[in-house]
């Protein structure tokens, strides 16, 4: 009975991952760059295409900006989320679509100072 009840309580909390991982996908659907850097932690390795850079929070930024002007969101579907093994990180897939085309997105999360932020961000053609 003790498990039951245990389950029903804490299985919805285990599986519902950081609670940022919502408002990251919001931020990516709708182009808002400035709410998705609230997530970023103060380096953010990045993968644009093929190029891959390690940014400031303000360089990685930039370069969310400048990757969303050429490619504006149209609609943004979260397909895997879960926990990666040693590092206590988070991690989801998601494709992002725009009017053109399709990107597999890839966020790692590190949970910092109790909260979850990115630390990196991959948007590679689908």
């Amino acid at each position: 009975m003790k498990s039951i009840i245990f389950l029903l309580f804490f299985t919805p909390v285990m599986l519902s991952g950081p609670a940022n991982l919502g408002k990251i996908a919001n931020a990516i659907s709708e182009g808002d760059v400035a709410a998705l850097a609230v997530f970023f932690d103060n380096d953010v390795e990045m993968t644009v295409l093929e190029e891959i850079n390690l940014y400031s929070k303000a360089e990685a930024q930039t370069a969310v900006k400048a990757f969303f002007a050429k490619h504006p969101p149209k609609k943004y579907t979260q397909v895997h989320q879960g926990a990666s093994q040693g590092a206590g990180g988070q991690y989801c897939i998601g494709v992002l679509e725009t009017p053109s085309q399709k990107f597999r997105v890839m966020i790692y999360l590190e949970k910092v100072d109790g909260k979850f932020l990115i630390k990196e961000l991959k948007f590679e053609e689908e």
